[in-house]
This record gives C-alpha cells, structure tokens and sequence, in this order.
C-alpha cells in the first residue's frame, strides 16, 4: 500500500511578533507534505492578514522538511495576530496517531484539523494527534472567498455532466468525531446574516450591518460525494459580485478560481 496524504488546516491565533514558530512531529511514519507529487497538487497555502489599507504577509520565513515545521513572524507584525495555513501530512499505512512538540509563545494556539476529523488544540510544549484515513467516497473542498462587502450574496453550486453520475455537497464522513464543515474567518468573528447548505449550493449572505471598511475573507471546508466510484471530474460555479472572487481546492489538486460560467475540477 502506498502513504496516504491527509489535508492539514492550521488555525493560528494571538501569534507575537518576531516570533519563532516550531512543530516537530517525533513519530516514525507521518512527515509534513506539500502533497502529491503531480503538476496540480495544492501544495501549501497562507491567508494574508489586512492592515494600513492592505493585504500582507505575516510571515517572514517558512521552511519544512520530514517531520520539522518551522516559521518566523516579521518584526512589524501585529501583536496578537492570527491566520490559517494549509498543507499536508503524509502518513504510512498503519501508523494511526503522531506525537512531537511545538515551540509557541505561552499565549498562542493552533487549532489544527487532520482530514475530516475535529479540531485539536495545540500550544507551547508537547503534541499528540490521533489521524484517521479519508474514505474514498469523499472528497475535501477548501473553499477561500475574498473581497466580500455587506450585504452580499455568494454562491457556490456543484454539479457533473450530464448523464456522467451524481454529486453533491456532504457534511463529511460518519463516525463520531467527524467534524463535518468547517467556516471561519482568520480576522474575527465571520459576519453572516444567513447561510444555506444543500446538496447542489452553498449560499452565504453577508450581513448588512457589517460596517468594517475592510473586505471580508472566509475560509470553508466542504465535502463532495458522488456516484460512480470512477467519476472523473466535477464542475463549481460561482454566484456573485464582480468584487468577490472565490477559489477551491478540491482534494490534494491546486487551488483554482471558481468562475460564474461552470469550471471543471478533477476529483
């Protein structure tokens, strides 16, 4: 059997500056990915913080390698600073958990979700993660939304060719600690005024009484199932304002954008 990779979704919160940012994972058989290896694996991804009237990095340095992740925060950055990092394990058949440790400032945390499962919290000291393997009739969808203003409506239908066979969006896998969808904002509180989840659309709609001037970016994981087992490909589509523009990552592939006329992912 080969390894098999499992997405990683790093919620980052109340990070210091000039920080020094250290995961090891000490256990035989998981190392830290960037996915598989094809010209379209999604590889890693940073959402950017919003400051001075722009969008920028926190982050000065990154760098990986087996089982070490390291990254350091720039000097201006603002304190109690927090952001969301994508990337991969890959993990040996059979081995079922990892443990190592982290080097954070005593304030920070990570909230970090293996696959599907639920999130594990993580700070300064030592870590442990129990991983379980993503069944093959699901597929992940990270879903990144950018430059939402109030009162928008945004959507996003899934669909296949026709005649081809079925899909829909799913809550996930089914057993117990599953965590099904994940939606958040890495600046705060997400502000919908309602949000919607069926099996062909999801549809946010912004609240109006949002009076920050900042654009609104949100981060989603989503999930598809669909039938035949051998199905090649989905299509998404988009629903929204010319200023939003809306990215997926489906499975390992690259993030690609989502237009208003349907665009072809492979599964």
């Amino acid at each position: 059997m080969s390894d098999e990779l499992l997405p990683v979704v790093m919620r980052f919160s109340n990070i210091a500056p000039n920080s020094n940012i250290n995961f090891t994972i000490t256990t035989s058989g998981v190392v830290w990915s960037l996915g598989a290896r094809s010209g379209d694996s999604m590889g890693l991804t940073m959402s950017p913080q919003y400051a001075d009237s722009h969008w920028h990095s926190c982050i000065q340095n990154l760098e990986f390698a087996e089982g070490m992740l390291a990254l350091k925060t720039a000097d201006d950055n603002t304190p109690n600073s927090s952001f969301v990092l994508t990337m991969f394990v890959r993990v040996t058949p059979g081995v079922d958990y990892l443990q190592g440790y982290c080097t954070l400032n005593n304030e920070a945390s990570v909230l970090i979700y293996f696959g599907a499962q639920r999130a594990v919290e993580w700070r300064n000291g030592r870590i442990s993660a129990v991983l379980r393997s993503l069944e093959s009739k699901f597929r992940s969808v990270l879903i990144t939304v950018q430059g939402a203003n109030p009162g928008d409506r945004i959507g996003l239908q899934v669909t296949t060719k026709t005649g081809l066979g079925v899909v829909n969006w799913s809550l996930g896998e089914n057993y117990s600690e599953a965590e099904g969808i994940l939606l958040t904002c890495a600046s705060g509180p997400l502000p919908l005024s309602s949000f919607f989840y069926t099996a062909s659309n999801i549809l946010f709609d912004v609240a109006r009484e949002n009076i920050s001037s900042q654009p609104l970016d949100f981060l989603m994981l989503a999930y598809v199932t669909w039938e035949p087992s051998n199905l090649p490909y989905i299509y998404l589509k988009a629903t929204c304002d010319r200023n939003v523009s809306m990215y997926a990552h489906v499975g390992n592939r690259q993030p690609q954008l989502v237009s208003q006329t349907y665009t072809v992912f492979t599964l």
